[in-house]
């Protein structure tokens, strides 16, 4: 990549002056026309929410270059975009992040793409073509903020490996993700969530009735591994804001998955390779009309429980006399707890199992929370309006804004629809968006 220079060029006032509040410039690339220009944020917000949007939220200012694709880096980015930073999310034309074919697409989103670039600026562009590298690289020199998790070794191709861009910002906070770490036999293997289930034991503490072992039906390592890479690079920009450094933070999908099972790891190390149980009777149940879970492994909770269901005899039985001694013989004890919750519905356990202090919990669906009346009342989902899946529950977040339909927090960008913006931005004339879209370096959504 000799030969490509770095850093932004401010755009020049009559650039800024031809487009102007009004102004519009025509490209023709395949058939459809863009308006290229620059234009006030139109959405309507209370006084409160644009004074939150804009001026508290505590990382006002931060620029992101997101640079990572699928789920665990985009996850990552969208907290640091929702927390007030300036994310721009650049992503493949054509396709655009593989986030956006996880699941059942609707348009250009999934449920998967909603969730992890809410809050972004979208600007898809060929990393391949010589052009978009070079003005990738004009993004990167601006940062405080890079992610990326291209396989080992591929980002230098790109030449925005972090030591090429902490030449020219040399206090860029940088996090690099992997599958399986930049060391070791298994580096150069593709990882996925579902690889790493089974890679890292969770499948193997997840067996259904005949052994087993089973895939969590949700990509809990791609998630976890955005939520620690969140807070790392929290505390690098704390760090960076103390002090004036850098960082390079590094990490994977392998020790994500790791730290997420660090307790179940420790106790099968403890316990010869096959953990015991928390505590008996803990488990689920069926009941008259559909499934519970239960727990009352602590003594107190236990001899509740021999009362409510009367079986004080329980209570003199050596083999259920302690909770070491549960454990031991839990089976035999959920035996014989299963055909006595089959003869009533789950509301009528759950008041009565309330009522003496027992945890207990139905099985819902996901369909049943949205409707829940302590979910509602928790304002745990709030129900927004996006332009591409329609009306969609969205789940609160600590410490940031609640989502609101037409707010730019809560909405996902359509694949590059802040393309010639960003470009501007950057100072991109029109003869040069032009000359960009029509080599297909960049890609616009229609208007």
């Amino acid at each position: 990549m000799d030969g490509i220079p770095w850093g932004p060029r401010a755009p020049r006032a009559d650039e800024l002056q031809r487009l102007g509040s009004n102004g519009a410039l025509s490209t023709d690339c395949a058939g459809l026309e863009y308006k290229l220009r620059l234009r006030e944020n139109p959405l309507r917000m209370t006084p409160a929410e644009i004074n939150m949007d804009q001026n508290d939220l505590p990382y006002h200012g931060i620029k992101v270059l997101d640079l990572s694709q699928g789920v665990a880096g985009p996850y990552c980015a969208m907290h640091l975009a929702r927390q007030g930073a300036d994310v721009i999310k650049v992503e493949p034309t054509g396709t655009g992040c593989w986030s956006r074919q996880l699941g059942k697409p609707i348009g250009d989103q999934t449920a998967h793409s909603l969730v992890v670039h809410r809050g972004k600026r979208s600007l898809s562009m060929d990393l391949k073509h010589p052009a978009g590298q070079r003005l990738a690289k004009q993004l990167a020199a601006g940062a405080d903020v890079i992610l990326q998790n291209y396989r080992v070794g591929k980002i230098e191709k790109l030449g925005l490996d972090y030591a090429a861009v902490h030449t020219v910002n040399p206090s860029v906070i940088y996090l690099s993700i992997t599958g399986f770490g930049p060391e070791g036999p298994y580096r150069d293997n593709p990882a996925t969530d579902s690889v790493m289930q089974a890679f890292t034991g969770m499948m193997s503490i997840n067996r259904d009735v005949n052994g087993l072992p089973q895939r969590i039906n949700m990509l809990a390592i791609d998630f976890s591994t955005g939520l620690y890479a969140f807070q790392a690079v929290s505390a690098a920009l704390y760090r960076k804001a103390m002090k004036g450094k850098g960082q390079h933070i590094r990490t994977s999908l392998l020790e994500s998955s790791l730290v997420f099972q660090e307790a179940s790891l420790i106790e099968s190390y403890l316990q010869g390779g096959v953990a015991e149980p928390i505590g008996m009777p803990v488990g689920t149940f069926q009941t008259l009309d559909g499934f519970m879970s239960m727990n009352a492994r602590r003594d107190a909770h236990f001899k509740a429980l021999c009362k409510l269901l009367d079986k004080q005899e329980w209570l003199a039985d050596e083999r259920f006399a302690d909770a070491r001694s549960r454990v031991t013989h839990g089976e035999i004890l959920l035996s014989a707890l299963r055909p006595i919750f089959a003869t009533k519905t789950t509301h009528e356990w759950n008041r009565l199992l309330n009522e003496i202090d027992v945890l207990n919990g139905k099985v819902h669906t996901h369909l049943d929370l949205l409707e829940n009346p302590q979910v509602l009342a928790a304002g745990a989902l709030t129900w927004v309006d996006d332009p591409t899946l329609g009306r969609v529950p969205m789940a609160s977040i600590a410490g940031q804004p609640p989502a609101a339909s037409g707010e730019r927090l809560s909405r996902s960008p359509r694949l590059g629809q802040h393309s010639v913006e960003i470009l501007r931005e950057l100072g991109c004339d029109n003869e040069t968006l032009q000359a960009l879209c029509r080599d297909r370096v960049i890609q616009q959504a229609d208007s």
